[in-house]
């Protein structure tokens, strides 16, 4: 799929993006897909999208930036965020459950 224009996506994530659907990481990963392909067909050129899945975040950077050509923009909590930024901070989910792991009762 070429375009003739680029197409600006913006990604919210974070702790104050409270809900988002489908929850299972696959069912997202492939919503997530066909979304980015509607956007590449679509005539309009700005499109925001909620993701608080590591999956999610992957598949627009893997086939929407990477495949698509689109301009993906992340935000954490209204921040502009690299996606290594975004991926960092869903990370702190697993940093948290380690720590609780680890401490000592």
């Amino acid at each position: 799929m070429k375009l003739s224009k680029i197409k600006t996506v913006k990604v919210n994530t974070g702790t104050n993006v409270p809900f988002c659907v489908p929850s299972h990481p696959y069912t997202l990963a492939v919503q997530v897909k066909r979304i980015l392909d509607r956007i590449a067909r679509s005539a309009d050129m700005e499109f925001e999208f909620n993701c608080n899945i590591p999956t999610g975040i992957k598949m627009f950077e893997a086939y929407g930036r990477q495949k698509l050509m689109l301009d993906i923009q992340y935000y954490i909590n209204g921040t502009r965020a690299s996606f290594d930024d975004v991926i960092s901070d869903m990370m702190r989910g697993e940093d948290f459950v380690k720590q609780v792991n680890e401490e000592k009762e």
